[in-house]
């Protein structure tokens, strides 16, 4: 689990558990109304979780397709292959979701990083390469 989930999940049961201790504190309708918006409030927060990821494995599809029309029309005689991080999965938690990897064929030794940001907008956010690795290493 990655810190900011744990943080998360911190934050909600915290305040569903002040809502539940401020309902044993009033009586009547108070007390109804703060268990009622504490149940209201796990519910929320499960969906939220639930959905998350679907959004955000949509979000990056779209991306992909954008990101793919880009690469065409930008270098139309090259091949390349584009990699996404699979959101969830063990070993990836710290990787930003939104980041595209790109490797052309040209160049299989050297991927590419790219963002598209919310207004359809293609950015390299960097690049890493083997053969560069190598040379730092040697010097």
């Amino acid at each position: 689990m990655h810190p900011n989930e744990l943080i998360d999940h911190l934050l909600a049961v915290l305040v569903v558990t002040i809502l539940i201790f401020s309902a044993i504190w009033f009586r009547g309708r108070w007390r109804l109304l703060l268990l009622a918006v504490a149940c209201v409030s796990v519910i929320a927060y499960v969906t939220f979780y639930v959905a998350r990821p679907v959004l955000i494995a949509d979000r990056v599809k779209e991306d992909v397709v954008i990101l793919e029309a880009y690469l065409e029309e930008k270098y139309p005689q090259e091949t390349f292959t584009i990699k996404t991080i699979p959101f969830r999965t063990e070993g990836y938690e710290s990787k930003n979701p939104y980041t595209i990897y790109v490797t052309f064929s040209s160049e299989p030794d050297a991927e590419y990083f790219y963002r598209v940001t919310n207004q359809d907008e293609v950015t390299q956010r960097g690049f890493s390469s083997t053969i560069e690795e190598k040379m730092n290493f040697l010097h």
